[in-house]
This record gives C-alpha cells, structure tokens and sequence, in this order.
C-alpha cells in the first residue's frame, strides 16, 4: 500500500485498534438500551432525547472511523483473509447501528408537531434541523420494529454478503486479452479502465474482448448478486409501502422526482449534441465504426502518458493557480501521502475517496496507470477530499452529504484542472488538447454513458420486480439501452453488452441509482464554472457554501441559496447542456491548429 492509514491506527493488529473497535460495539449497546428505555417510558423528556442524540452522533463518528480504514484496507489489498473476514464482522456491527436507527427514527417520528418543532430549536442540536426532518420524514415508510431488526440481521447475510462477494471476487479476478504488441496477457480486472483508455485500439478491443470472456464464464456469481440486491429492495420497499423503486434513491440524493424528471428530460431533449460529440470525436481518431471499446480512448500525440509524479504536479500546478486555497489542500493530500495509486495484483478496481468523521481526514484510492484519464481521477477524488475538508467545522449530522452535491465537487475539480493548463503559458498546445479532449470526453460520460447506466437500471428494477432476470436478458437489456441512448453514432455491434458486470456501482449495498447524481454533479460544476469565468472570487465564494451546506439542505434548497436556480425546471439543465458547445468549439478550434 502506497497510503499512510498511521493516523487511523498504527496497525491493524494493534491493542488501540481492538480496544476502539471494543468500545464502538458497547457503544451501540449502551445506546439501544437508552432508547429503548425512551420509547418505553412515558417520563422521557426531551432532555433524554437531546443527550441521546448527542451520544448517538458521536457514535458515528467512531463508525466512520473504523468504517473508512477497514475501508482502505481491504480495498488495497482484497486477497487478505484477515481483512476480508474484519470487513464481514463491521456488517454485524452495521446491522446492529440499523437497528438502532430503527429504534430512534420511531421515537422522533413519534413527538408530536408541537413538540418535535421546540426540540429542533434546542442550542445542541443546531446543525441538526435537517437531519432531524429528514428522520422524522422516513420514519413514516417503517416496517414494524420487530421486522426492521429481521431485515438489518438478515442483511448481514443476505445483500451486504452479495454485495462483498461481488467486490471480493472483481478484487481476485484476473482476464486474459491478446495483446497487438506483447501477446497474450493476464492482468487484474482492476487495470481493465485504465487499458480501455490506452491509445491502441486494437489493445483497446483485446481488452474489452479478454475482460467480456471472463465475465461470462463468471455469470452466474454477477447474474446471482445483481438478482438478489435489486430483489431484496423490491421486497424492502413493498414491506415499508413505498410503491416506486426510486423513492430511496431520491431521499438518498435529496432531489425531487420533479428534478430527476427535469434532469433526464433536458439531458434525452438535447441528445443529438451528445451523439454529435461521439461521432465528432471518433473521426478525430480515424474510427469509422466506433464502438464501446473507443468511449475512453485517448488522442494519439506524440510522448508517453504521465508518470505519476508528472501527473501530480499538473494537478498540483492547475490547482494552485486557478484555485489556491484548494491547491494547498491538494499538495497537503500527497505530502501526507493520503493516495493508494500504484497498479498491483489482489487491489480492488475503481476509484474512491473515504474519510474519518473522527480526524477528518481523508484517503484516496486509485489505479494510476499513467495516462490523463488517471490524472484526471486524482484531480477527480482530490475534489471530494476538498468537500470533506471544507465541512471539517460542521457537526457529524451536519456533514452527511449526498452524492448528487459530491459528484459536484469532483468535477468541478476536474475543470479547475483543465482550466489551469488551458490559462497557462507553460503548457503547450497538444497539453492543452489533451486536457481538453478530456473534458469533451466528459460530454460523452455524463450526456450519454451514465443516462444509459440509468436507464438499464430503471429497467432493470422494473423488470426485477415481475421475476429473476437471466445473464442474458440483462446483456440485452443493456445492449438495447446502449443502441437507443447512442443511436447511430454507435456503430452495429458497438455495444458491450457485458458492462453490468464490469460496473461496480450496480453492486453498491448503501447507495442505490449510483448514476444519475455523476450527470447532476458534472452540470452543476457547469453553472459554477460559468460564474467562475465571469467573477472568479464570487463563484469560489458561491461555491464553498454550497459545498459547507451540503449537509445541511435539500438540493432545490442549496441550488437556489448559492446560484438561484431552480433545478426542477428542464429549461436550468437544458441551458448549461447548450453552453458546454463553448468547450466543444474550443476543441475543435485547437484541433485545426
């Protein structure tokens, strides 16, 4: 492991690890015991409450501690049984903490209006407003007590084990592809992105072609896991009467079905300029029949890919050029050495930040495999780390964020990048254009892969709820979600029919519709971007706060605090869709130079 997780604990075998741990679990203890004498007593006061409350949030603290760090752990290195089993044993303790807060969300939703209105105005729990409406609110679509507790046991052996088992096989595969140049290789899954953005498309295919061959001869663990998640939702939400499978998503996201509705119409509204993009850009690259296998791929200049330290110092440059105070942070992260980035067998694919509510801090994880993509990841990830650090004041209730604000502050990372290399005289122009083919890619990723990954699985859930789905109804469903998002700009048997498999995100226990928030995020950097080019300070300003309220609001809210906008109107997104053709001119611009 190349990251340095001292400041969580010195080791993973040491005494301060097992006594925190220890501590954690009589923790909940303790609090399941207060709350139930609560929900039993007709004396509790709201005093009771208040001090449980307390307690209960530093509980959570010392959860996202031992959480992100066993996080890192077996992340960095999925073959280690001592890790595996310790990740196991934190899905006890996590079924133990949603029962608990089954237990509290009753109690809250059981004061009545007048009282629950004079509770959220108490001192100690400013901060906490909108977590407590948010809890009150949910605590109206609950099964009764006795099977929330079923449901959090059986969890434990049910969808969080399928969704380990998932993580832990993609972490231990490994696929054979025929390279062009060096034959026949066999690399782990976690190197399949960053060699779908290599600039040899016939590397490109091999891989696509290895990784697919692999997947299918695994099917059945992929087909069995995507089954059971999406099946035990449907179940989940019959039993708690919530009659759409978007419903948790939505509260997950803390949007209206009004703004995902305005969001996808805007984005399938102006769907030709996507496609546009897609077929603009393969000729570029002198492919007549563009494929899935040439949505990553790179401009061919002259020169290697970045090497690690190369890319560091482009995002370190970028950064405190354009945004200084985010610069230092950025150069903090690697001194600190807070990246896990080297490729290696037994290493988990993907990319991710993790923090401690504890310390806050935080940890990046990644494969940097030295290409822009990757750069662009770390850029990516840093963003998320500037977020953390950002609500580094804000009490724990208060700095619970959802992921449709944190893919805002990912990317908007991104774009201070290229807008440091694209300002800079030290940069030349193939930097310059490599930068900004990647913005351009973004197009592609936000306004055309991601509504296909949501889509498929809108489908997907739709269909679920009617029976299992076999392998190949869902190759099929995803090769027809591909054909109607891209058109024709995607070549007959361009698809890949395979990436349900591939994509981690369909196998997240905690977050569900982990895709719709990336295009939302990726906008939304768009409109503050906007304003940046207009009134550098006053955006940064505009944007902070967003960022330091993200825990604190509903999106509509905090959009319409910072930017006053309202994101339920399709016309909101369908206006910074159309400003992106700046950037898309710019490209082409410097491409005819």
């Amino acid at each position: 492991m190349d990251w340095d997780l001292t400041s969580y604990f010195s080791d993973f075998h040491s005494p301060t690890y097992t006594a925190y741990k220890n501590e954690l679990e009589e923790k909940i203890s303790d609090l399941s015991e207060r709350v139930e004498s609560l929900l039993g007593s007709e004396m509790a006061t709201v005093n009771d409450w208040e001090a449980m409350l307390i307690d209960y949030e530093l509980m959570h603290s010392s959860l996202s501690h031992i959480s992100s760090y066993i996080g890192c752990l077996v992340s960095a290195e999925a073959q280690n049984e001592a890790y595996l089993k310790e990740e196991a044993a934190l899905a006890d303790i996590q079924a133990s903490i949603a029962k608990l807060a089954d237990k509290i969300m009753r109690g809250i939703g059981a004061m009545e209006d007048t009282l629950f209105g004079e509770f959220i105005q108490r001192d100690r729990l400013d901060g906490a407003q909108f977590w407590l409406q948010e809890t009150r609110e949910q605590s109206q679509k609950r099964m009764p007590a006795e099977m929330e507790e079923l449901a959090a046991d059986l969890g434990v052996n049910g969808i969080s084990s399928w969704s380990r088992l998932y993580f832990s096989t993609m972490g231990n595969m490994k696929f054979r592809y025929n390279d062009p140049e060096t034959g026949e290789q066999l690399v782990p899954v976690s190197q399949r992105n960053s060699l779908l953005s290599n600039p040899n498309r016939e590397r490109r295919k091999a891989v696509l072609d290895g990784a697919n061959e692999t997947f299918e001869q695994n099917q059945q663990t992929f087909t069995s896991a995507l089954n059971a998640i999406s099946g035990t939702r449907h179940t989940l939400n019959r039993k708690r009467n919530i009659d759409s499978f978007l419903h948790p998503s939505l509260k997950q996201s803390r949007i209206q079905q009004t703004t995902l509705e305005a969001l996808m119409q805007a984005i399938e509204n102006r769907i030709d300029f996507g496609r546009s993009v897609f077929s603009f850009r393969s000729k570029v690259l002198g492919i007549d029949d563009p494929g899935y296998a040439d949505l990553h791929a790179p401009l061919t200049l002259e020169g290697g890919g970045p090497t690690w330290k190369e890319g560091v110092d482009l995002v370190s440059t970028a950064f405190n050029t354009v945004y200084p105070a985010m610069g230092v942070f950025f150069d903090e992260v690697i001194n600190k050495q807070w990246v896990d980035y080297t490729p290696r067998d037994g290493k988990r694919p993907g990319g991710f930040c993790t923090g401690s509510l504890a310390t806050r801090e935080s940890r990046i994880f990644m494969t940097y495999k030295d290409t822009l993509s990757d750069v662009l990841t770390l850029a990516h990830e840093a963003g998320h780390a500037w977020h953390s650090r950002l609500l580094k004041d804000q009490r724990v209730f208060a700095a619970r964020y959802p992921m449709t604000i944190a893919e805002s502050a990912s990317t908007f990372a991104e774009r201070i990048l290229t807008e440091g290399v694209l300002a800079s005289d030290a940069y030349d122009d193939n930097t310059k254009l490599v930068l900004l083919d990647a913005d351009v890619n973004h197009m592609l990723s936000f306004l055309l892969d991601l509504p296909v990954r949501f889509r498929f699985e809108e489908e997907l859930y739709r269909l679920r709820a009617n029976g299992t789905l076999s392998a190949s109804e869902i190759c099929n469903l995803m090769s027809s979600t591909q054909r109607r998002i891209f058109g024709d700009s995607l070549a007959p048997d361009g698809e890949d029919p395979w990436f349900w498999a591939s994509k981690l995100h369909f196998y997240i226990e905690g977050v569900q519709f982990y895709n719709y928030p990336y295009t939302f995020g990726y906008l939304l950097s768009t409109a503050f971007m906007n304003r940046f080019r207009d009134s550098a300070e006053e955006a940064l300003n505009a944007f902070e706060r967003y960022l330091r309220n993200s825990g604190k609001m509903s999106c509509e809210d905090v959009v319409q605090d910072t930017l006053g906008e309202d994101i339920s109107d399709p016309n909101f997104w369908a206006n910074l869709i159309d400003g992106l053709d700046r950037t898309f001119q710019m490209y082409k611009d410097l491409l005819a130079r």
